[in-house]
């Protein structure tokens, strides 16, 4: 990957980043159950701890949050489209993905990881 390829994909993960952060302290307080913006970002952390690198590649899970093909295109097809599978995005992509899902989903999509973190 040239500098130039390094220096967009950097920008556009901190763009991510911001807006993000931006929308879940915006709605934090308004979903019923659902965690603050830092504690959903250490949970997920934790669940990382417990799955894969965030660059694994063994399918059918990829990723530090172990996304199979469908979670993929379901919560983050943007990135699929500009990078392919999960273990090839930045660690902070697999995050809002992540985030993304939660909002819809919980932590259902990692059912004994999230137990095991007292997420559950």
């Amino acid at each position: 990957m040239t500098n130039r390829g390094r220096g967009f994909r950097a920008l556009v993960c901190s763009c991510l980043v911001l807006v993000l952060v931006l929308a879940l302290q915006a709605s934090a307080g308004s979903g019923a159950g659902h965690l603050s913006p830092v504690a959903l970002k250490h949970g997920l952390l934790c669940i990382h701890s417990h799955e894969g690198s965030w660059r694994d590649r063994g399918a059918p899970y990829y990723g530090g949050l172990q996304m199979d093909a469908r979670f993929e295109r379901s919560w983050g097809h943007e990135f699929v489209r500009m990078w392919g599978h999960a273990n090839r995005w930045p660690a902070a992509v697999q995050l809002v993905v992540a985030m993304r899902a939660y909002f819809h989903r919980g932590f259902d999509p990692w059912p004994n990881t999230a137990r095991a973190c007292g997420l559950r």
